[in-house]
């Protein structure tokens, strides 16, 4: 027993030497502790991603994946730091953008990441390119198979949605969401075309997803430069390219229904004529672009072709600015809080509460190590959690301490009254603990689901991990300490096990 208590009494030096360096030196490439936005300032916002209709749940989860990556990969190349991009249920994305103060350029970074959409011109039975006015007059023929309609402005603009709310009444909306009288669609606007997102043979839209790359070309002309962006498909788009090409291509030459509308997020920048019935993946976007649009335009659809278009505004949006000073007071507190519970082990407990305040410095050390190499945001809710979890640490200390007591009392030998304590003082320790995990975890899981979800999946997240370190460090650190009391005089003296107010009591 001696031989053991000692092999583990050093794989808990080894543990704490690793945690005093770990939050020392930056190992495993984490430099600090990450913050959350009510400790360092920044921005928070949480956009509502919006799909075809007919879209699968599988179509939905590979795009959202994908739409990670891409708002990741844009914010990266702005150096933010350490920015958090999750997905959460409700097919909703946050985003949470430390040390970004400014609100409004965090939602240009976000939302220019440009969503690139291909629509064709509907048209009737008869090949005849529907306009708005048809809408207008009948609508017996909407089909939702093919889409939401997007009419726009002589400048590309969206102008009006056209489609089936919920209770799957027809309704048009502005580009904002908003409904729009039938009656301001009539003056000027009938004339309109209708476009329906391009599909493949078997239903698929071309989105932006299939693009495997976009290149600005610059070609020297006579009377000046023309500039236009080279796109390659993928294999799968190349092939739903093709076959939406060889369909356009059978319309009359010249026009509108023969053209490819080229959308980037609702706003037509391009209509180009289809002028071959395959392309084997390959394409040109032009319209009269500047050698600088065609960079920027390039760069953002390389960079930031979302799958899926996001709505806006954003469903949260908020500007953290609470700063240093509540880091401060997180410290302050915490540093109290153990110093109080500490100052009670010791003058209740007397012996094991200096050994529990040992194990509570272990475990303050692993806990923020933790925190460090997971690593954890933390947020003020957070240290909340861990605030409460460093009462929790000497929870299960008090039972084992109270059972150990009640050995003494009952005569046993101080060696036989630990082993004792701690044996039968388990298995309320960990239902307890069982119990605290259950609600730690439908915390996170109810986190995840609300708008505002860092400050509860936090605190949720914090407690877990102090709570599972916390029977560690009462059932090994605790125990081993006091294992090496046994065998010494010192254990041979019940009042270094009596609480002093016991004794005065008595």
């Amino acid at each position: 027993m001696h031989r053991k208590n000692l092999l583990v009494l050093i794989i808990v030096l080894l543990l704490f030497a690793f945690s005093i360096c770990a939050l020392i030196y930056p190992l495993f490439g984490r430099q600090e502790m990450r913050l959350g936005l009510d400790l360092v300032g920044g921005s928070h916002l949480l956009y509502q991603a919006r799909f075809p209709e007919g879209a699968t749940a599988e179509e939905k989860t590979r795009s959202m994946d994908r739409a990670l990556e891409t708002i990741r990969t844009r914010i990266d190349k702005y150096g933010v730091t350490e920015p958090i991009i999750q997905k959460l249920e409700g097919e909703r994305i946050l985003v949470q953008l430390p040390g970004f103060t400014d609100i409004d350029e965090a939602k240009k970074l976000v939302e220019q990441t440009g969503f690139l959409e291909f629509r064709e011109v509907e048209v009737n039975r008869d090949g005849q390119p529907v306009y708005l006015v048809d809408y207008l007059e009948a609508s017996d023929f909407f089909s939702d198979e093919k889409g939401t309609r997007l009419f726009v402005d002589e400048g590309g603009n969206p102008v009006a949605f056209l489609m089936k709310n919920e209770e799957g009444v027809l309704t048009y909306v502005n580009k904002d969401g908003n409904p729009i009288d039938v009656e301001e669609l009539r003056e000027g606007l009938a004339d309109l075309p209708a476009w329906i997102p391009a599909r493949g043979d078997d239903g698929t839209v071309l989105t932006g997803s299939f693009l495997a790359s976009a290149t600005p070309n610059i070609i020297s002309r006579p009377g000046g430069a023309e500039a236009n962006v080279g796109i390659e498909w993928n294999e799968e788009g190349s092939v739903i390219f093709d076959q939406i090409a060889k369909r356009l291509y059978s319309r009359p030459y010249g026009s509108v229904e023969r053209a490819l509308g080229i959308f980037l997020d609702n706003v037509l920048i391009s209509a180009p004529q289809i002028r071959e019935p395959k392309y084997e993946g390959t394409g040109v976007i032009t319209g009269g672009f500047s050698i600088d649009e065609v960079r920027r335009l390039a760069n953002l659809l390389e960079s930031g072709a979302l799958p899926m278009p996001l709505e806006k505004p954003p469903l949260y949006e908020e500007k953290a600015t609470l700063g240093a000073g509540f880091i401060d007071r997180s410290i302050t507190a915490g540093v109290i809080g153990i110093i109080l519970v500490m100052l009670f082990m010791i003058i209740y407990y007397r012996l094991p509460g200096v050994l529990a305040s040992l194990a509570l410095i272990f475990y303050g050390a692993l806990v923020l190590a933790l925190f460090k190499l997971i690593p954890v945001t933390l947020t003020l809710a957070g240290i909340g959690g861990f605030v409460l979890s460093i009462g929790m640490a000497v929870d299960a200390n008090v039972l084992i301490f109270e059972r150990m007591k009640e050995e003494l009392r009952m005569g046993r030998t101080p060696g036989a009254a630990i082993e004792a304590g701690f044996d039968r003082a388990w298995t309320a320790i960990r239902d307890s603990n069982i119990t605290t995990f259950i609600v730690c975890i439908i915390l996170y899981w109810l986190g995840s689901s609300i708008v505002a979800s860092a400050p509860v999946m936090g605190f949720a997240l914090t407690l877990f991990i102090g709570v599972a370190v916390s029977m560690f460090t009462a059932i090994v650190v605790t125990r081993t300490l006091l294992r090496l009391f046994a065998g010494t005089r010192l254990v041979q003296k019940t009042s270094l096990f009596t609480a002093y107010l016991e004794k005065k009591s008595a």
